[in-house]
């Protein structure tokens, strides 16, 4: 019997990964790199392109030559990324332009609030379903065409998902997917196309922007050893990691603890307008149909046990924070993590970060603890949300990413939450939805259904705590966000 397989590549904010899944929905294997991040003085976050290219061609070379795979036996690869980081590269040489900006960078704010100042967040809004926030591309695009000074006429523009491709498919196709283009705060989701109004507005040229197309598109080929691959699925991860959840049916949840937190909630095939600061976003097009989400965005999730490791030094490994969280007997401190602004619902970008309650007898297991309760904390802040704006019962979480596996986080988010919180076995699902996506498109798998037999569930957790408990912790939770918004330092 023959084998055969889908291959993903995931290339996120932090390293790049590229995973083989068979028939069953399983990862056989994975190769990953870390991928490098440069902050500035004035608070820029760079990334470089060619390593973020290179990253994924060596990771594709490994796992055929490690894994002794025939690239015959790859029936077709899935795309998913980082969204909103921008690039910017001259269409006849490659050469890209400055530096790639990540989604985290924000300093482009004052584009931004010239923006909100001009009176654009309404109907930025109303066609695009994001608050005007240099998290997202425009305002990075904005900013290297003021800076650079080039020709228009020799760019083009992409987030990772299309540089990749251009790459890949030995630069001859540049496209985009409209989980991506959504992103960019150019795309008009309910047309589904680039928007010539918000493009005059933000002066853009429509003319360095790629075909944007369904999620389960046919993107060209990716030839290895003389044999052509067909590249069928590219998908932001965010909504890539909702399909690997099977989030298939409207009210379906689940959360990402990776560099930053993502909730997404399948909302079916009706966009709804958040009335509380939650974005809205095209989940998928696939099969020729768009299914919408609504999105929080939490922007210091498991970086925020990097810094703990990197910065302060109280761990060696990130691995470690579980074990020395539970060392800690205070619930009373309190981490709020605004080191890059806070994201849903507050989308304050001056906001900087504090530790509050402290007290003489406090010690790096109490703080580790209290970084460790923020993340879960902040879930929480855009669940509260994810209620309000819709009418959806909401019973579980489904969650992956790294910070999934603490399983003292785990437990704290479901106390915090009074939630069942759903522990994936599979870690890699950001890339197994992309994966699932391009087996799809080829008919490796033959429906959704055939999906959901593969789901694997490593553990479950419920809450354990009283909701008389659970409500003093997170009151205490908004007074420190609150006192943190009210100080912003004179510049």
């Amino acid at each position: 019997m023959s084998k055969e397989y889908i291959i993903a590549i995931d290339q996120g904010t932090t390293s790049s990964r590229v995973v083989v899944v068979n028939k069953e929905g399983d990862v056989l294997f994975k190769e990953g790199m870390p991928i490098g991040i440069e902050e500035t003085k004035d608070g820029q976050i760079l990334q470089d392109a060619q390593e973020i290219v290179d990253s994924v061609k060596v990771l594709i070379d490994r796992v055929f030559k490690r894994h002794q795979i025939d690239p015959k036996e790859v029936k077709a690869i899935g795309i998913t990324n980082q969204r909103e980081t921008t690039i910017i590269w001259n269409k006849h040489t490659g050469k890209v332009y400055y530096k790639v900006i990540s989604w985290q960078s924000k300093h482009t704010i004052d584009i931004t609030n010239k923006w909100i100042k001009d009176g654009l967040e309404d109907i930025v809004l109303a066609k695009t379903g994001l608050k005007i926030n240099p998290y997202f591309s425009a305002s990075k695009i904005k900013y290297i065409l003021e800076t650079q000074h080039l020709n228009v006429d020799d760019l083009m523009f992409g987030t990772v998902d299309t540089f990749l491709l251009w790459h890949l498919t030995n630069k001859e196709v540049f496209k985009t997917d409209v989980t991506n283009a959504s992103r960019t705060m150019l795309f008009n989701i309910h047309e589904e196309k680039w928007d010539d109004e918000l493009l005059k507005f933000f002066g853009i040229p429509k003319s360095i922007l790629p075909e944007v197309v369904a999620s389960d598109d046919y993107f060209g080929d990716f030839e290895y050893q003389g044999v052509k691959i067909p590249i069928t699925a590219m998908i932001g991860d965010q909504q890539s990691s909702l399909f690997g959840h099977q989030c298939f049916k409207n009210g379906d949840l689940k959360v990402t603890y990776g560099t930053g937190c993502f909730l997404l909630l399948n909302t079916g095939d009706e966009p709804i307008t958040s009335k509380n600061g939650l974005l809205t976003t095209p989940a998928w097009k696939f099969n020729g149909k768009t299914t919408y989400a609504l999105e929080g965005s939490v922007f210091m999730g498991g970086a925020i046990v990097q810094w703990l490791r990197d910065d302060l030094k109280i761990l060696n490994n990130a691995s470690d924070s579980e074990r020395l969280a539970l060392k800690s007997n205070t619930d009373d401190i309190y981490v709020v993590p605004a080191f890059v602004g806070l994201g849903t619902p507050y989308w304050d970008s001056d906001v900087r970060a504090t530790i509050m309650g402290m007290n003489r007898k406090t010690n790096q297991f109490d703080i580790i603890k209290a970084a460790l309760n923020s993340i879960a904390y902040q879930i929480e802040d855009v669940l509260g949300v994810l209620k309000k704006d819709t009418n959806h019962e909401i019973n579980s979480i489904s969650c992956d990413g790294g910070a999934s596996r603490n399983n003292y986080l785990q437990q704290f988010q479901a106390d915090i939450s009074q939630l069942r919180v759903i522990q994936t076995k599979e870690t890699e699902v950001t890339a197994l939805g992309a994966a699932y996506m391009a087996g799809l498109k080829i008919g490796f798998w033959k429906s959704l259904t055939e999906i959901e037999r593969n789901k694997k569930i490593k553990q479950l957790f419920y809450p354990r705590i009283s909701e008389e408990k659970r409500n003093k912790l997170y009151q205490n939770w908004q007074k420190a966000v609150a006192a943190t918004i009210s100080f912003k330092p004179v510049k």
